[in-house]
């Protein structure tokens, strides 16, 4: 699978570092073997594609790891705390690992600014263009760097899957989004009002009966949210390509208790984290194949693609005068702002996405 070529070395050597870990916790060696307890809380409700293929499996191998010397128990949305109070939760170490995303926090935090799911529409365009920007071209240090400095310890950024939009009637260009009412969120939400939308922002659960009664004429998300929450059935038209390619997410745990870790399960977690993030990666990428081939056909889906033109248009007229924006508005606060944004321009230089 293409989108795995660039992180493969990384996700065995990790694995490796894994089991050699692993093989220094034996009751034998290790000088500590008193049970750590950790409660971590997901962004979504149980059987959500997210818990069923990382979450789960994240948890096991920490277990398996460190022969059960770090137990985390699961706990589903809302549970604990409201997604809003998971980041203070974490400072306070009420929780100690979260999977979260910047983008509730970007009014408080201005890293959060240069997450994915916060920046503007075709900026990567792959799940290695992905990988390159965040893990390779150093956007995940300086994220790390500045949530430290706020008692979070970040263990880098991952793909929740790709964000399109899906509609009641057919929207096949830029135009045809004039006064089109649709639930969306921050920079995507930005970009269909500057082409005459009307975004507003709900909660997922109250997305289909808005579209059902005619207050919203669709939303947008992570695909898996279109079949999750059956909104086929009141938007039969799907848009692309892609504006976020992925939407990302991240680790997030209490720097307290990353803190007081002994080195080796430090170490355990690390290893962890990177796995986690490619299931993650290839569970979306996977079954979002699956809904395009297969589901679309049973659910009478009409996918419809916006032009190359219509992509550069958006790319040229909003996304990078947005990118100077944030630089501009949000640089002073914190000037890795003003570094991310420039790594993501180049970037997107180098793709020929910009000139």
């Amino acid at each position: 699978m293409k989108h795995r070529s660039l992180f493969v070395l990384g996700i065995v050597l990790a694995v490796t570092l894994g089991i050699l870990v692993a093989g220094c916790t034996s009751p034998a060696m290790a000088k500590d073997k008193k049970v750590i307890h950790w409660k971590f809380q997901s962004h979504l409700p149980p059987g959500a594609l997210c818990n069923e293929n990382a979450v789960k499996p994240f948890i096991e191998r920490v277990d398996k790891m460190s022969g059960g010397r770090l137990q985390i128990s699961l706990h589903y949305a809302g549970e604990l705390v409201n997604y809003l109070d998971v980041y203070p939760s974490l400072q306070a170490n009420m929780i100690q690992i979260a999977n979260t995303g910047s983008l509730f926090w970007r009014g408080s935090i201005p890293v959060a600014w240069m997450v994915s799911g916060n920046l503007p529409p075709f900026v990567t365009r792959n799940n290695d263009e992905f990988n390159e920007l965040y893990h390779h071209r150093g956007l995940d240090d300086l994220i790390g760097e500045a949530l430290e400095e706020l008692g979070i310890k970040y263990l880098g950024s991952h793909s929740v899957g790709n964000t399109y939009f899906w509609s009641k009637k057919p929207i096949n260009s830029l135009e045809d989004l004039k006064g089109f009412k649709v639930r969306f969120f921050g920079a995507m939400s930005d970009t269909m009002e500057h082409f005459g939308a009307a975004p507003v922002m709900l909660p997922h659960p109250e997305t289909y009966m808005a579209i059902a009664t005619g207050t919203l004429d669709g939303s947008g998300t992570a695909w898996h949210l279109y079949r999750d929450l059956k909104l086929y059935e009141v938007c039969p038209y799907f848009i692309g390509p892609a504006w976020q390619v992925p939407q990302g997410m991240s680790l997030w745990v209490s720097k307290k208790a990353w803190d007081a870790l002994p080195e080796d399960l430090q170490e355990i977690v690390d290893a962890a984290s990177k796995i986690f993030n490619v299931d993650y990666m290839d569970a979306v990428t996977i079954q979002q194949n699956e809904m395009f081939n297969k589901s679309f056909k049973e659910w009478g889906t009409t996918y419809i693609e916006f032009s190359d033109e219509e992509v550069e248009r958006i790319t040229k007229e909003f996304s990078l005068p947005y990118l100077d924006k944030i630089a501009a508005e949000i640089g002073p606060k914190d000037e890795r702002v003003v570094k991310g944004i420039e790594i993501i321009k180049q970037f997107m230089r180098d793709y020929g996405y910009i000139d």
